[in-house]
């Protein structure tokens, strides 16, 4: 008899709780439905200020009570398939709360469904370059930005230079990791009709890995432009390779290995200072640099795709050609 009276509590007890839980979910569901459903393309700047006021309104009841609210926030993310542009916004909430892989495979998910005419996109690109350096794959979104007609942005701070379609899909796909993001870039390459393709064989040919030589040569290369036949022809028969300095190197081994490590912990002024002293120093990475060592420069190169800039496409390079000549064999390319 005692045991069944305490499975009768604890049955209670967990009925009463998800009463409340469905009760609380459905006061915020209510709402959310009052707030969103709407696209801030197709209203005016004054319409927008005011949903503004009754998003924060969303926003500040999550902040005070993410215990009982996070759960609901989670399942209206999930369940409000047609709402885009509250899938975006509400993925943000969610992942200042929970940094867990789950919420952020949810922020990935909603920011490569969000139409674009929506959203900033200086905002968009640098959270999705940031997560696929983190080890997430974010080629969904990439797809998303390169079907866009002309994703572009400027950035003040970097003296008004933009940030092209070209430099955020390099920032998207270059972030991941290679092999990550490869099945993701033949895809595309292998669409003759895809918007994107010659912008993801150009990111083909930076990778520099015996996989993507390999990819490259089994392209079918009807549909592209001669320059990009070009490009892909010289890398797979002769590319012009940078060669080892002369002499003494200028930089040492330990002095890259340093500086590729504390740009991976987030620290840029070692690597920022070899730069300075010795603008053409990727003539002594590729002198001193072993074959062991790859991996750290292929994290530091992700690092700067990561960064999502206009500088992006220049630093990438560097590393590039620092890669294809400690990586280049003509066995890959036969």
């Amino acid at each position: 008899m005692k045991n069944r009276i305490i499975i009768s509590l604890f049955l209670l007890a967990a009925f009463c709780a998800t009463t409340v839980f469905a009760q609380n979910c459905d006061d915020f569901g209510k709402l959310v439905d009052k707030t969103y459903n709407f696209k801030p393309s197709k209203i005016s700047s004054a319409e927008r200020d005011a949903k503004s006021v009754e998003m924060d309104v969303v926003w500040n009841k999550v902040k005070a009570n993410p215990q009982t609210l996070l759960p609901c926030l989670r399942e209206a993310i999930r369940t409000r398939t047609n709402d885009s542009f509250f899938r975006f916004d509400a993925s943000n909430l969610l992942i200042q709360f929970d940094p867990s892989k789950e919420a952020k495979e949810i922020l990935i998910d909603a920011f490569a469904k969000v139409d674009f005419a929506d959203i900033a996109l200086q905002y968009w690109l640098p959270y999705i370059a940031i997560l696929g350096y983190e080890g997430f794959d974010t080629s969904a979104a990439g797809e998303t930005w390169l079907k866009y007609p002309n994703p572009r942005y400027t950035l003040p701070q970097h003296g008004g230079r933009e940030v092209t379609k070209e430099i955020g899909a390099l920032s998207i796909y270059g972030s991941m990791d290679e092999a990550m993001a490869l099945p993701a870039l033949v895809k595309i390459a292998s669409q003759e009709n895809h918007s994107g393709r010659e912008i993801a064989i150009g990111i083909l040919l930076q990778q520099a890995t015996a996989e993507s030589f390999k990819e490259l040569k089994k392209l079918n290369q009807k549909g592209l432009s001669e320059a990009t036949k070009q490009k892909m022809n010289s890398l797979l028969s002769k590319p012009n390779l940078l060669t080892a300095r002369e002499g003494t190197p200028k930089i040492t081994r330990q002095q890259y290995l340093d500086a590729f490590q504390q740009l991976t912990n987030g620290k840029t002024q070692l690597f920022m200072k070899l730069t300075v002293d010795v603008p053409d120093g990727e003539k002594d990475a590729i002198a001193v640099l072993k074959q062991e060592d790859i991996p750290l420069v292929r994290k530091a190169r992700r690092i700067f795709a990561a960064s999502a800039n206009p500088h992006t496409a220049e630093w990438y390079k560097s590393f590039t050609n620092i890669l294809l000549a400690m990586t280049w064999k003509p066995e890959l390319v036969k």
